[in-house]
């Protein structure tokens, strides 16, 4: 027994009150509870106004609001979208890490190179820095003007939330002639380390801002 529009639509609007606003899920979510919702429809032949609420029952815990420390305590949303978008940070903060650690581990090898430039290197950074934060920026106002939401763009919001506290230090940092007055090799490495690491999150960046709006495209058309 297929629901009709009407059910389906019911079906959504509740997710839209509990907070399921990301489409990438949302869809994915609802066509899960239509399926159980048919099947509970034809076995225990009740109609869908009966149906549906003992369903959204053995949903609901799903849908309590929870918070992370990955995207701040003031952030709450569905568990189920949570978890979801944990698992894809996650993954991306390991890869981040590993491969910021990596870069830095070069610099070191060439530690007498990096001693003798490195105001002539943090000042390249600056720009470049300045530039991917413009880029972000950018990126950021577009997402925020979407009108629909994903994961995606969320995940996006939140690392250039914290990437602007992150900007502003560093560019503090490299411009503050450190390098000049009292050269400290850990002191380097660890800018190093940091600019590594936002140039890797930049990259990350770009990713969550192409699959934001892919999934508006797919939905779109789907």
């Amino acid at each position: 027994m297929k629901l009709d529009k009407n059910q389906i639509h019911i079906i959504e609007t509740v997710l839209d009150k509990l907070g399921v606003v990301y489409v990438d899920y949302k869809y994915e979510i609802l066509d899960h509870i239509a399926t159980e919702v048919e099947e509970k429809m034809i076995i225990h032949t009740i109609t869908f106004e009966e149906a549906f609420p003992e369903v959204l029952k053995k949903w609901q815990s799903k849908f309590k609001k929870s918070s992370s420390v990955l995207f701040g305590y003031f952030w709450e949303m569905p568990e189920i979208l949570l978890n979801k978008c944990i698992k894809i940070y996650r993954k991306k903060l390991l890869l981040v890490f590993t491969g910021a650690m990596v870069l830095t581990s070069g610099f070191l090898l060439f530690s007498s190179f990096l001693r003798n430039h490195l105001a002539n290197f943090f000042s390249i950074a600056t720009i470049l820095y300045s530039v991917a934060f413009l880029l972000s920026t950018l990126g950021y106002v577009k997402i925020r003007l979407s009108k629909r939401k994903t994961s995606y763009g969320f995940l996006y919001k939140q690392q250039f939330m914290a990437s602007v506290l992150v900007t502003f230090q560093q560019l503090y940092f490299m411009n503050s002639g450190f390098e000049r007055n009292n050269f400290s090799p850990l002191f380097s490495y660890f800018m190093i380390f940091i600019l590594s690491l936002y140039f890797l999150l930049s990259v990350y960046s770009f990713i969550f801002y192409k699959a934001h709006f892919q999934e508006l495209k797919r939905m779109q058309y789907s």
